[in-house]
């Protein structure tokens, strides 16, 4: 079988560095790499500096990337780069924490002009205490990749408390990662991520796909700025 060279990148959108969620993506980009010619990239939303998109509409009507810059910017440089994605989320309030929507809500650009994220293959995971919200935060992540015409093609989730042994919830010794059913839901996701990233890079490089003509974004208009590189 042909191994197609590709680069998968994490991105964990924790407020806590070193905390559960990115224990978790360090641990899925390792089971990526186990693969010949994966290269990854482990990108950790703590500390950084992400604000909210303001719906300005300047990136509309100046069709150009978001106005602000911050850690955004190059963020979502490296998500145009990969040919697949992993995005982990801790479980708040039913749902995914705030910095990984507000990096998305910045790339509206790309929704509407550029479509650089069109067919990018996405997996997701939510780490959770109790289990609770857990649907709802996967569904959410896989929402924000659709609006973009991305691919969600796993997911995965984990708990840190032994809750998810029918135990007192008491926090595990090593959090998310003595949930071991968890970690195998994980490790298969990246495994997914990595196997249909290649099928999609390969069927790209061989013009498999769709007449430029016929390519659209979410609301079924035209990408004014397409610039994708087609096969030659």
């Amino acid at each position: 079988m042909e191994s197609v060279p590709v680069k998968i990148v994490g991105i964990s959108a924790s407020s806590i560095k070193g905390g559960n969620c990115d224990k978790v993506m360090v641990e899925a980009l390792k089971t990526a790499e186990s693969f010949d010619h994966v290269e990854t990239e482990f990108i950790t939303l703590a500390e950084k500096e992400i604000m909210t998109c303001k719906h300005c509409q300047w990136c509309i009507e100046n069709r150009k990337p978001c106005k602000y810059k911050d850690d955004a910017t190059w963020i979502l440089e490296k998500m145009f780069e990969s040919d697949g994605m992993i995005w982990g989320s801790p479980v708040w309030s039913h749902t995914i924490a705030p910095w990984m929507a507000n990096l998305i809500s910045r790339g509206r650009f790309v929704a509407f002009m550029s479509g650089e994220l069109r067919n990018k293959v996405l997996g997701t995971y939510v780490v959770s205490w109790f289990g609770v919200g857990e649907e709802m935060a996967l569904m959410t992540l896989e929402a924000l990749g659709h609006n973009y015409l991305m691919i969600p093609v796993y997911r995965g989730w984990a708990r840190v408390s032994k809750a998810a042994f029918g135990q007192r919830p008491e926090y595990m010794e090593h959090g998310a990662l003595d949930d071991t059913a968890g970690i195998v839901r994980i490790q298969t996701m990246a495994k997914r991520v990595v196997e249909i990233s290649r099928k999609m890079k390969f069927a790209d490089q061989h013009g498999i796909g769709v007449p430029e003509n016929e390519i659209r974004s979410i609301t079924c208009g035209r990408f004014p700025l397409w610039h994708k590189k087609q096969p030659e």
